[in-house]
């Protein structure tokens, strides 16, 4: 039994725990990681998936990057200049991140997903499962409470709806016809933002390395489009001299673009660490954690009393 299987299921995570309790978790066994989320950054930013991804690749998982907006609204330059910006910038992103250019493109106008989309674009993450047959899956926490982007909430719930329903014969039998059948998945690591809201907590957290954290900086800078902040660096650098302080490390720094990437990798440096605390490593990503037995509560418990390692 690896330390996955052996944390998951002596540790109870249907149940709730505090941050103490967290377990550190492995990648599951398997071979294919199918990762859904709205927008273009998602799986880069201090609360995205990077980290998650490059453990699954270095444990030998291909994986894939479902982008469901068209990410029109992001950027400054115009609608369509913001999407053929955007784009490029996902795939040097995912490049960095080990991904090759294993990406879904599925063009939803950015916060124009309407009730009559919704059913819509979870067929299309259902036929997606179908077709990749991912032995994990990953996106936001559709639980995520108060979250007020619209594209995370809507990708979220219907992701959340497809990797369950892609399973099931009745649903959208239509698709057998194009060579795919039903494809059950059980591991679903969920990501939420909780500085926007509570909703369901983290329940494990996967161990990241010193190399890992610095490719995933790396990776959040191949969004300059919308992260390249020079207006922040020097908002920072007025408010703290009005304060008479100063960060060393910015002194010798003319470039505000520059230094402006400099503070997300702090930023992004320290959720890593924060994480990490929790489950007493260096660096380390939180998770809400859907596995096999999360539905059957009963036969959970079972397990929880009696399994035992080999």
């Amino acid at each position: 039994m690896n330390r996955f299987t052996l944390s998951i299921v002596l540790l109870g995570i249907c149940g709730v725990l505090s941050a103490a309790d967290l377990p550190l978790v492995d990648p599951p066994p398997g071979k294919v990681l199918l990762v859904a989320q709205p927008h273009h950054d998602d799986h880069t930013t201090d609360y995205g998936l990077a980290g998650v991804i490059l453990r699954f690749i270095a444990d030998g998982y291909k994986a894939y990057y479902v982008r469901g907006t068209n990410d029109e609204k992001d950027g400054r330059l115009g609608f369509p200049r913001n999407d053929m910006m955007n784009l490029k910038e996902t795939y040097d992103a995912l490049r960095i991140l080990g991904m090759e250019d294993h990406v879904i493109n599925l063009n939803w106008r950015n916060n124009f997903e309407t009730s009559y989309a919704l059913n819509d674009q979870r067929e299309q993450l259902i036929f997606l499962v179908r077709k990749y047959k991912p032995d994990a899956v990953a996106g936001h926490n559709a639980w995520e409470h108060y979250q007020k982007n619209p594209g995370h909430r809507n990708l979220s719930w219907n992701y959340e709806e497809a990797y369950w329903l892609a399973g099931y014969r009745n649903v959208h039998p239509e698709h057998f016809e194009m060579g795919v059948g039903p494809h059950e998945t059980y591991h679903y690591f969920g990501k939420a933002r909780l500085d926007w809201g509570r909703g369901h907590r983290p329940n494990v957290i996967l161990e990241m390395t010193e190399e890992q954290v610095k490719v995933k900086e790396k990776a959040i800078h191949a969004h300059q489009h919308v992260y390249a902040n020079p207006g922040g660096a020097r908002s920072t650098r007025t408010r703290l001299a009005l304060q008479g302080l100063y960060l060393p490390e910015l002194e010798d720094v003319d470039d505000d673009t520059t230094a402006g990437n400099m503070m997300i990798e702090w930023n992004m440096n320290w959720i890593s660490r924060r994480w990490g605390k929790e489950a007493n490593v260096k660096y380390g990503e939180d998770y809400y954690y859907m596995g096999e037995f999360y539905h059957l509560p009963g036969l959970k418990e079972f397990l929880d009393e009696n399994v035992e390692a080999k």
